[in-house]
């Protein structure tokens, strides 16, 4: 069997269908919202995948359509605040935990 290659902008173009269609459902049932929450922060602490977490960041600012609000606070435009939650990006802790805040996360600092 034949592998094919798959394309770096093919790949982008389904996830971003992907996170859409995600957020969508989301959308339609704050319940699943809050849960989809849990199972962010749980899988974050886990496995410590900062690019996952950003991306799960990121359908949930799709899902409470709260990418404007994060945008005025932080005062730039809301194309930055995609690229921050992008898996490839390396946010500053300052615009992580106010979008992380504005999405109701709470970051909490301890030594290890």
């Amino acid at each position: 069997m034949r592998k094919e290659k798959i394309d770096k902008k093919d790949w982008h173009i389904e996830n971003e269908i992907f996170r859409e269609h995600f957020a969508k459902i989301l959308k339609e049932n704050p319940k699943r919202i809050k849960s989809f929450k849990t199972r962010v922060i749980k899988g974050y602490n886990e496995t410590k995948d900062l690019a996952a977490f950003l991306e799960n960041l990121k359908i949930i600012a799709i899902a409470e359509a709260k990418t404007s609000e994060i945008a005025k606070e932080r005062k730039m435009k809301r194309p930055n605040v995609y690229r921050i939650l992008s898996k490839d990006s390396n946010p500053s802790f300052a615009n992580l935990s106010a979008i992380a805040r504005n999405l109701c996360f709470d970051f909490v600092v301890k030594v290890a």
